[in-house]
């Protein structure tokens, strides 16, 4: 389920493709970089859920196997795109849409440095 991230001026664009754009009913993300706050790859089973984020609308999510969308209500709004990968990018975000983005990509640790460059 490819993910790819590239920055484009101020923003760093997080699009989905395949499977991964159904599954979370969403194309892309554009992030503005002034937004951002922290950025980090951690094991999956490490990121848990913020309290709160319970509520999946919309998305899909198969416990231990998928959990793709948006989760919860601001200010606690999450967006997943997770696949049993092993590791994932954690990306903190303020003033936005949504306060945190978990994704997994193909090479997480290269997504990361583009992003902290950013």
């Amino acid at each position: 389920m490819p993910i790819t991230i590239h920055k484009t001026g101020d923003l760093i664009v997080v699009k989905l493709t395949g499977l991964s754009r159904i599954f979370g009913l969403k194309g892309r993300l554009d992030i503005p970089t002034s937004h951002v706050t922290s950025v980090e790859v951690r094991p999956r089973t490490e990121v848990p859920p913020t309290p709160g984020t319970w509520l999946r609308a919309p998305g899909t999510h198969i416990p231990g196997l998928v959990r793709y969308g948006s989760y919860g209500r601001v200010p606690n709004r999450e967006f997943w795109a997770v696949y049993r990968q092993q590791e994932v990018l954690v990306v903190g975000v303020t003033d936005w849409a949504y306060r945190r983005v978990v994704i997994a990509t193909r090479d997480p640790h290269a997504d990361a440095a583009l992003l902290e460059e950013a």
